[in-house]
C-alpha cells in the first residue's frame, strides 16, 4: 500500500516533466519508482518472516528469563560504552 502514494519527489519530477513537455521521462521515473518502493518492502517483509522464524528457533530452548537478563545486561553495557566515549572523545 506504501508504494500506492506518491512522494513529493515524484509529484515534483511529474510537474516538472509535464512543464518541460516530456510526460513520457516523468511517468518513466514513476515507474521506476514504484518498483524500487515495492521490491524494498517485499525483500523486508519476506527478511522479517525468515528473522522471526530464525529467532524463534533460537530461543526455544532457553529459559525467558536468562534471555531478557541477557538482553538487558548488553543493553547497560552498550549504553555505558557509548556514555565513556562520550565523555572521553567528544569536544
Amino acid at each position: 500500500m506504501a508504494g500506492l502514494i506518491p512522494c513529493p519527489l515524484t509529484l515534483f519530477v511529474m510537474t516538472f516533466a509535464i512543464s518541460r513537455g516530456i510526460p513520457g521521462a516523468g511517468l518513466l521515473f514513476a515507474i521506476t519508482m514504484m518498483v524500487g518502493v515495492a521490491l524494498t518492502l517485499s525483500c523486508v517483509a519476506v527478511l522479517s518472516i525468515l528473522f522471526r522464524e530464525r529467532l524463534m528457533d533460537f530461543f526455544a530452548g532457553k529459559p525467558l528469563e536468562t534471555i531478557s537478563r541477557t538482553i538487558e545486561g548488553v543493553a547497560g553495557l552498550a549504553l555505558a560504552v557509548v556514555a565513556f566515549w562520550q565523555i572521553m572523545f567528544a569536544s
